[in-house]
């Protein structure tokens, strides 16, 4: 019996390790973003591995600055921010909101990133046209 718990601990161990290890290929980035030359006040990125077997990690962007943890590889950026539109309600009587980045760079983006642990830093620069 006490064989049997100690192959029960030692294969949660295993497990354990091995969940923690995932962690620690995160790689942590960090940059600026731009909109016509003027840092983003608020905003997202986000960075989708190609490998379909990740999930996406995200960051937020203040003040033109992201810092985030992805994993290494090839991965595609998406970066949103919105604001409220001056003097427009919504049918609720609701400020409205606009998302205000090109979809060039989130729906339709072609942005892309090669993260490794020699490559940690990565600005972007937008233009709205």
């Amino acid at each position: 019996m006490l064989h049997k718990a100690f192959c029960v601990a030692a294969l949660a161990l295993a497990l354990f390790a091995a969940s923690c290890s995932s962690e620690s290929t995160l790689v942590t980035i960090s940059g600026s973003v731009t909109l016509d030359g003027t840092p983003l006040p608020d905003g997202d990125i986000l960075f989708t591995p190609a490998d379909p077997q990740f999930g996406t990690e995200a960051a937020k962007i203040k003040d033109g600055a992201y810092q985030a943890a992805v994993r290494p590889g090839h991965s595609k950026v998406q970066i949103r921010a919105s604001r409220p539109v001056p003097g427009k309600k919504g049918p609720m009587g609701e400020q409205l909101i606009e998302d205000y980045i090109p979809s060039k760079y989130n729906d339709q983006s072609n942005l892309s990133i090669d993260v490794s642990t020699n490559q940690r830093k990565r600005d972007f620069q937008l233009q709205s046209k």
